[in-house]
């Protein structure tokens, strides 16, 4: 009886072993995934940071050619009051052209979207569309997300922490073993010793190790 139980216990360590060793390469490759959607997001966060920074200054030239537009309107007022509607004209028409232009350009820059400024490149209006930062690092966010060559949502944190779970896991499983192994021990202490006592005392030890390990490990770990 004393080797079959020491057989038995064998077998429970061995076998948590296995498994220790079946869901530790799948923590291993969480961790891989982890840290691969961990550098796309900082290349897509560096992305959206350059699109900005490439918005803003096409904004700003979008800005600058606005208030040239706004200094030949003043003009074209000052000539049609000094009697002069024939320049006044021109200077309007520059004007008008300037800020047709301007618009053009930030809506084939992506300043703007062209079905949100679809009226300006019509008939472009008289003071500049305001640039909200924020909501443009939304809209290029979403478009990142559903682009064709899109990795979809990505998650870095969930897999690290699926991870950790499993390492705990893997850690227990070590431990269960561990505690088996104490358990054949005292098996064989059992097995080799010749008095009756000391048989009874190391079996009887050796089996309240082996059930706890066992109740303990699978409980907690092996079927988590």
């Amino acid at each position: 009886m004393t080797a079959f139980l020491i057989g038995i216990a064998t077998i429970t360590a061995a076998t948590f072993s296995w498994r220790a060793a079946q869901i530790g390469s799948t923590a291993a490759f969480d961790d891989r995934q982890s840290i691969s959607e961990t550098v796309k997001v900082e290349q897509q966060q560096i992305e959206i940071t350059l699109q900005l920074a490439a918005n803003a200054q096409e904004y700003a030239r979008y800005r600058a050619d606005y208030g040239v537009a706004a200094g030949l309107d003043r003009e074209a007022d000052r000539l049609a009051a000094a009697g002069e509607p024939l320049l006044a004209r021109v200077s309007r028409a520059e004007a008008d052209s300037l800020r047709r232009g301007a618009t053009m350009r930030a809506a084939e820059a992506g300043v703007f979207g062209r079905f949100t400024i679809s009226d300006d490149l019509l008939e472009p209006t008289a003071r500049p569309r305001p640039f909200d930062y924020e909501a443009r690092a939304r809209a290029l966010a979403a478009e990142q997300s559903t682009a064709l060559e899109s990795p979809g949502k990505l998650d870095p944190d969930r897999w690290a922490s699926e991870a950790d779970a499993i390492r705990d896991r893997v850690n227990g499983l070590v431990r269960g073993a561990f505690l088996a192994l104490v358990a054949v021990l005292l098996y064989t202490i059992a097995e080799v010793s010749s008095r009756r006592r000391t048989i009874i005392a190391f079996a009887t030890a050796g089996a309240l190790v082996y059930l706890a390990v066992v109740v303990g490990t699978l409980t907690s770990v092996f079927f988590a």
